[in-house]
């Protein structure tokens, strides 16, 4: 079954407080794929949109994230590290975003077609992404570390890899959000949407869900 997520628009998303992200229905990454961990790091993101960008919040329950890698375009799904795979465009344009994150807050973005080599993208600003972690964070409620990190992606950018790309109400596009740390104590592959592969491979477009602006 398709996975299915809707981002709300909000004026002031940029803004957005501790409890006004609460309030927002997560997407759960929680389908384990291909290793079994006996506690994976439970993770969650949610998502709303502005005029200018669509605002992702990512949750992961994780007491000691690793953090090897600290240069923008490093292999940091080596890390403890969330990730954005992203199709703007999914009826007309087979190319893919892949927003890649550790819990340091770097950058791994690449952009092509489903099996083929894909281009490296390495913004001159990336504080167009707005990315902020925070580390060592403590819920009360369930008593349990998280960390979290906070992407912008500005339609900006969209529409300057897909000039035909536009961010209004009743935009379809496909995606999907991972969770993973191939070189981490515990690897591990968590997805929303369960990517259909006998092996490691989260680019598997085919298995993308559903992700509209509301």
């Amino acid at each position: 079954m398709s996975k299915y997520h809707e981002f709300p628009y909000a004026i002031h998303a940029a803004a957005f407080t501790d409890k006004e992200w609460r309030q927002l229905q997560p997407a759960e990454v929680g389908y384990q794929q291909w290793l079994q961990v006996e506690q994976p790091p439970e993770t969650e993101v949610r998502g709303a949109y502005d005029e200018v960008a669509l605002h992702l919040q990512f949750r992961v329950y994780e007491e000691a994230p690793i953090m090897r890698h600290r240069q923008h375009g490093d292999p940091v799904y080596q890390d403890s590290c969330v990730e954005f795979f992203l199709q703007p465009l999914p009826t007309r344009d087979e190319r893919y975003l892949n927003f890649e994150l550790n819990a340091a807050g770097v950058l791994l973005l690449e952009i092509g077609e489903p099996g083929q080599k894909r281009k490296r993208i390495l913004p001159e600003a990336t504080s167009q992404f707005g990315i902020r972690t925070a580390l060592g964070l403590w819920n009360p409620e369930c008593r349990r570390m998280y960390w979290e990190l906070n992407l912008r992606v500005p339609f900006a950018f969209l529409k300057y890899w897909f000039p035909d790309f536009k961010a209004e109400p009743g935009t379809v596009m496909k995606g999907n959000f991972y969770k993973c740390g191939d070189l981490t104590p515990a690897p591990h592959y968590l997805s929303w949407s369960p990517v259909q592969s006998d092996t490691p491979n989260f680019h598997r477009s085919d298995s993308f869900g559903t992700l509209v602006l509301k």
